[in-house]
């Protein structure tokens, strides 16, 4: 069975990673601030579903997806299966990990296996690397604007 991964670089953020774990998952405010994932809407119960409109390109997509890994303060992840997992699986995986006590990094991993991954690869790849970069720059702006009002306003 074929495998493939769409990564992206680690980024680093500077403010704390449980401060930037309260960005991630506040998913109402997405369309404030993430240029791939638009809207999302789930509840981050291991199996729940996460409604999501993201942005391949040009085009915009709704797919529901379901949790599979939420790990608080390191690791959100959701999988879709397209058909039977032998024809195509992807898993989304974003991950923050400490630096510091006001650092973290961030960064995203899209692992597609099943005999239909390679076309996704080829024809979504750069799409969905760009996409995931884009998220962590301006999840980076986001949250370092937001760790820095706070501090401001103690």
């Amino acid at each position: 069975m074929s495998n493939f991964s769409v990564c992206t670089d680690r980024i680093q953020i500077n403010a704390p990673i449980d401060f930037v774990w309260g960005v991630l998952t506040d998913v109402e405010k997405y369309g404030e601030w993430n240029p791939f994932t638009s809207r999302a809407r789930t509840d981050f119960k291991i199996g729940s579903p996460a409604h999501l409109l993201v942005r391949m390109g040009p085009t915009k997509f709704r797919i529901t997806e379901r949790v599979c890994a939420f790990e608080k303060p390191r690791l959100i992840a959701w999988s879709r299966e397209f058909g039977a997992s032998w024809f195509l699986l992807a898993v989304r995986e974003q991950h923050l990990e400490a630096i510091s006590d006001t650092s973290c990094s961030y960064h995203n991993v899209d692992l597609l296996s099943g005999v239909f991954s390679p076309i996704v690869s080829l024809l979504f790849g750069g799409y969905m690397r760009r996409g995931f970069s884009d998220v962590g720059v301006a999840l980076k702006l986001r949250a370092e604007t937001l760790y820095r009002e706070t501090k401001d306003q103690s």
